[in-house]
């Protein structure tokens, strides 16, 4: 069953601050997050003991609880936990398992129980759209139709760029902010939902995060309207410690880069493969129909590999056979109705032979930048 999207009721708690350093050694963040760890403990009430085993969201609540009295509690408070707690909890010690914290940042197994239950449903291995795309932002969902569609493969093979071909949707907590922004996901994806996978609270009472940091593929509103989705990298407080804007056409090379070829994937290395060169990411209009951005995007010579050899017959058939449909609606001014759903899957067209990969592959073809070399014979 999809888990739902959690919003902390209210929004997340004014009294609940970053921590103002970006960066502390794993020491460091050890002696910040003793006495949290000793409160949790402490404190924990199983929902048995409290009666509300048939309560979902019970966990979900305590932890909020919790974050939410540390946090607004007076440093003379946090000071009585601090001053007698040890860097580890007793009976946290030993190996690690997969995803578990190092020895001396781990919860009380009490404190995870359902925790998986109640997170964010974002997929990290694909696009996460940050901005509003329901009804009441049609222009927004019909741009993210696009960015979806152009998230295919539009070079001489059939292909998908990325490891997921549908965006998820993380609806941020309008309570919390109304315009988001690449800097708020963090805080949607692990502090809404208090997860202790992920944030801890220090001594003065802030939040660190120590789970998954990036690199996350994103886009927000902006980048909807300029055809770039965000490369980012997070500093363990939520700042950005880096990041860079990628057009979703570009990103073949990008996303092997990032996670397929033994590299950290971080941005300052996407910059430096074919696709992510700045020249080749400067933005689109993406209320243009959609052959005609990649067509734009042509005229101005800023394609990356062999983009340049496919022309407006290719790039039509591209989209009609990885968007069936999409180019009738767009033609009424309803493309932002077409069901994500109807997207052709990866797999299904991986190896189809497009017109362009066949005529480039015949000896007799010229073109003004391509020449055919015939294989050499022993």
């Amino acid at each position: 069953m999809p888990r739902s999207v959690q919003h902390w009721p209210g929004g997340i708690p004014t009294c609940i601050q970053p921590h103002p350093e970006p960066d502390l050694s794993d020491d460091e963040i050890k002696e910040e997050v003793k006495g949290w760890l000793l409160f949790v403990k402490e404190n924990w009430v199983s929902a048995a003991n409290a009666g509300a085993s048939s309560d979902a969201e019970y966990e979900l609540k305590h932890r909020r609880q919790l974050v939410e009295k540390w946090a607004s509690a007076t440093q003379e408070f946090r000071d009585s936990y601090q001053s007698r707690a040890p860097v580890g909890l007793p009976g946290t010690e030993g190996s690690r398992s997969r995803g578990e914290q190092i020895e001396g940042l781990r919860y009380p197994a009490e404190a995870l129980e359902r925790i998986y239950d109640t997170l964010q449903p974002d997929n990290t291995s694909g696009l996460i759209c940050i901005a509003p795309v329901d009804e009441n932002h049609p222009e927004n969902r019909a741009r993210l139709v696009k960015f979806a569609i152009l998230l295919y493969d539009y070079d001489i093979e059939a292909g998908h760029c990325i490891d997921s071909h549908i965006p998820s949707e993380a609806i941020l907590n309008p309570a919390t902010t109304n315009d988001p922004s690449v800097e708020d996901f963090l805080p949607w994806s692990d502090l809404e939902t208090a997860n202790f996978l992920s944030i801890y609270l220090t001594h003065a009472g802030t939040v660190i995060y120590l789970g998954c940091l990036g690199t996350y593929m994103l886009v927000d509103k902006l980048g909807l309207q300029t055809g770039r989705l965000t490369f980012v990298e997070y500093e363990i407080n939520g700042t950005v410690q880096e990041s860079v804007e990628i057009r979703p056409f570009n990103m073949k090379r990008p996303n092997l880069r990032a996670h397929h070829c033994g590299s950290r994937g971080r941005p300052e290395d996407i910059r430096c493969v074919d696709g992510g060169y700045r020249h080749q990411n400067q933005p689109l209009d993406m209320d243009l129909p959609i052959v005609d951005i990649l067509c734009q995007a042509k005229e101005v010579n800023k394609l990356p590999n062999t983009m340049f050899l496919c022309d407006r017959g290719q790039w039509t058939s591209d989209v009609e056979l990885y968007a069936p449909g999409y180019l009738a609606l767009e033609a009424e001014g309803r493309g932002g109705k077409y069901l994500l759903t109807r997207l052709a899957d990866p797999n299904t067209i991986r190896g189809i032979k497009k017109q362009v990969m066949i005529t480039v592959q015949d000896p007799s073809c010229s073109h003004a930048h391509f020449t055919w070399l015939a294989p050499r014979r022993p």
